[in-house]
C-alpha cells in the first residue's frame, strides 16, 4: 500500500466526514457545529501538516538509520500486526497522558482541545508544533523491528478511529463501551469541568484506562473546550496563547528552577512562598 496515498485518501475522508455530519445535523437545532469554530480547526489541521512535513524528511531518515539497529527483524505476519497495534497503543496512552501533564506539551496539544464543539471536524484540531516531540514516542516501535510501512498503516487506521470518536451525532456503541474508546467516552475527556480532567486518554483501546485509574463513565450534560477564552477569528491567539503564557511565566521569574517547572512542570504549576525563599538563583 501507497502510505501516502493512504493519508491524502484519509484527509479526504476527515474533510468530507465533517461535511456530511454538518449536513445531517444542521437541521436540527442541536448546536453541533460553528463554522467560525470548524475553519479555526481546519487551519489547524493544515498548519500542522506544513510543520509536520518540513521535519519528516529528517524524521524518516532518522527512522531508518535506526531501523538498522533494531532488536528483531519482524515481517508481516498477523500476529506481528496485532502486537504492534497494541504496543503502540498502550505508547499512544503514555503519550497523552504526558500532553496533559508536561506543560509544554500541553501548551501544543491544548490547540486541539479548545474548541467549545465536539463534532467530527474537532477532530482536525491538531497541535501544529506536535512533531516536535511525537516521533519520539515512535522509537519503541521501530527498535523492537516492527516494519515501518506496517506501523504507518497502523498508525492510520488509529486515526481513523479517533476521527470518529469525537462525534455526539455518534452517540453510544454498546458491547464496543467495554472494551473500546467511543464517542461516550472521549466526549467526557474534552469537558471543561474540573472533575474529569485527566480522564479516558486512550485512543483505541479502554484496557488502558481502567488499569491506570484514568477511566471515567460519561455523567452526560457536558461543556466542552477550555476554561479561557480565546477569539477563534485569531489565529495565532488560537495556535500560541498557552506558548505565550508560558513565556510570560518564565520571564517573570529569575530562578532557574521556577522557569524549568514553568516549562516540563505540570500545567498550572506555581512556587510556593517557602519554594520561592529556598531556592535562589546563581
Amino acid at each position: 500500500m501507497n502510505n501516502q496515498l493512504f493519508y491524502v485518501a484519509l484527509t479526504i475522508f476527515f474533510v468530507g466526514g465533517s461535511l456530511a455530519e454538518y449536513w445531517f445535523t444542521r437541521k436540527k437545532s442541536t448546536n453541533y457545529y460553528n463554522l467560525r469554530d470548524t475553519w479555526s480547526s481546519v487551519k489547524l489541521m493544515l498548519s500542522g501538516f506544513v510543520v509536520d512535513g518540513i521535519l519528516k524528511i529528517a524524521i524518516i531518515y532518522l527512522m531508518l538509520r535506526i531501523s538498522k539497529h533494531a532488536l528483531f527483524n519482524l515481517g508481516y505476519d498477523w500476529w506481528v500486526w496485532v502486537l504492534c497495534f497494541i504496543i503502540w497503543d498502550f505508547l499512544f496512552y503514555i503519550k497523552h497522558l504526558m500532553e496533559h501533564n508536561v506543560r509544554f506539551m500541553w501548551a501544543i496539544h491544548i490547540n486541539h482541545h479548545s474548541s467549545n464543539y465536539m463534532n467530527l471536524s474537532t477532530a482536525l484540531r491538531s497541535g501544529v508544533f506536535k512533531a516536535i516531540y511525537r516521533y519520539f514516542f515512535h522509537l519503541p516501535i521501530i527498535l523492537i523491528g516492527f516494519p515501518i510501512p506496517l506501523f504507518i498503516t497502523l498508525y492510520g487506521i488509529g486515526k481513523l478511529w479517533a476521527f470518529f470518536s469525537h462525534s455526539r451525532y455518534l452517540g453510544q456503541w454498546g458491547l464496543f463501551e467495554k472494551y473500546l474508546i467511543t464517542p461516550d467516552h472521549h466526549l467526557l475527556h474534552h469537558s471543561k469541568e474540573p472533575s474529569n480532567y485527566n480522564k479516558n486518554f486512550g485512543e483505541t483501546l479502554l484496557i488502558w484506562d481502567k488499569i491506570f485509574g484514568t477511566f471515567k463513565k460519561n455523567p452526560g450534560h457536558l461543556q466542552y473546550g477550555i476554561e479561557e477564552e480565546i477569539d477563534h477569528a485569531n489565529f495565532k491567539e488560537v495556535v500560541m496563547h498557552e506558548l505565550q503564557h508560558i513565556k510570560n511565566d518564565v520571564n517573570g521569574t529569575k530562578n532557574l528552577k521556577h522557569k524549568l517547572m514553568y516549562i516540563f512542570g505540570k500545567p498550572g504549576w506555581q512556587p510556593s512562598n517557602a519554594m520561592e525563599q529556598s531556592f535562589k538563583t546563581i
